[in-house]
C-alpha cells in the first residue's frame, strides 16, 4: 500500500473514536473487484482482498474485534460495539470511481489554515486552474516509501476528480485506493477572495 502506517492507525483511531469507523467487506461481481473498504464519512480507503497488508487488518482488528465477511458491513464506534449495515457498493466501489477521474490536479507546496485543520491547496492541471484543498493529512498519508515494489505496486495515480468541482479527490494503483473529501472557502468571507486569486496564477 502506498499509505504511511502511522497516519493511517491515527486516522482509524480518530474515526473510532468519533463518528465511527466503517468497515466492509465487498463482494466481486461485474461492478465491483472484491476488496476491503474503510471509511469515516469523510474519507474512504479501498483495499484489494488480495493485497491488503497485514498491518492495515491489525489496524482494524485492534479497534473493531474482527474482519467483515464478504458481503458484510458495520460500524465500529467505541463503547458501542459494532453495528451491522446495509452494504452501498456505489459509495464505496472506489476502483469503479476512479476510472472515471479524467481531471488531474497537483500538490503545491501551499499550506493554508482553516479553523482547527492544516490544508494542502492543490490546482488543476489544466487551462482553468480551478483551485481546491484537502486536509494535510492526506497529504501525510501517501508515503512512496511504503509502496511494495518487490510485490508488484506501483506508484499511486493523483490527485485526479471526475471534473475540476467535484468534491472528492481520489488517488489509486493497482492494490488500493484513497477518495478524500476536499475543503471549499466560506464564500461570505476574504478567503473566497483569495481562493479565487490564486486561479489566476500558477502554483509552485
Amino acid at each position: 500500500m502506498f499509505f504511511k502506517q502511522t497516519v493511517l492507525k491515527r486516522m482509524f483511531k480518530a474515526a473510532y473514536k468519533g463518528a465511527g469507523l466503517t468497515v466492509g467487506h465487498m463482494a466481486e461481481s461485474a461492478e465491483a473487484s472484491e476488496g476491503y473498504y474503510i471509511s469515516s464519512g469523510w474519507w474512504v480507503m479501498w483495499f484489494s482482498a488480495d493485497e491488503m497488508p497485514k498491518e492495515a487488518k491489525a489496524a482494524i482488528i485492534e479497534l473493531s474485534g474482527d474482519l467483515p465477511a464478504v458481503g458484510e458491513v458495520f460500524k465500529a464506534i467505541k463503547d458501542m460495539g459494532n453495528q451491522y449495515e446495509i452494504e452501498q457498493k456505489e459509495i464505496f466501489n472506489l476502483p469503479a470511481a476512479f476510472k472515471k477521474c479524467e481531471c488531474r490536479f497537483r500538490v503545491t507546496k501551499l499550506l493554508g489554515q482553516q479553523g482547527d485543520k492544516v490544508i494542502r491547496f492543490i490546482q488543476e492541471d489544466g487551462a482553468t486552474r480551478h483551485v481546491t484543498a484537502v486536509s494535510e493529512i492526506f497529504i501525510d498519508l501517501i508515503d512512496p516509501k511504503a509502496i511494495d515494489y518487490e510485490g508488484g505496486e506501483y506508484e499511486p495515480i493523483g490527485p485526479v476528480t471526475t471534473c475540476p468541482t467535484a468534491p472528492f479527490m481520489y488517488w489509486g494503483n493497482n492494490t488500493c485506493y484513497l477518495m478524500a473529501g476536499i475543503r471549499t472557502p466560506d464564500q461570505e468571507d476574504e478567503e473566497a477572495d483569495f481562493w479565487k486569486y490564486l486561479e489566476g496564477i500558477e502554483i509552485l
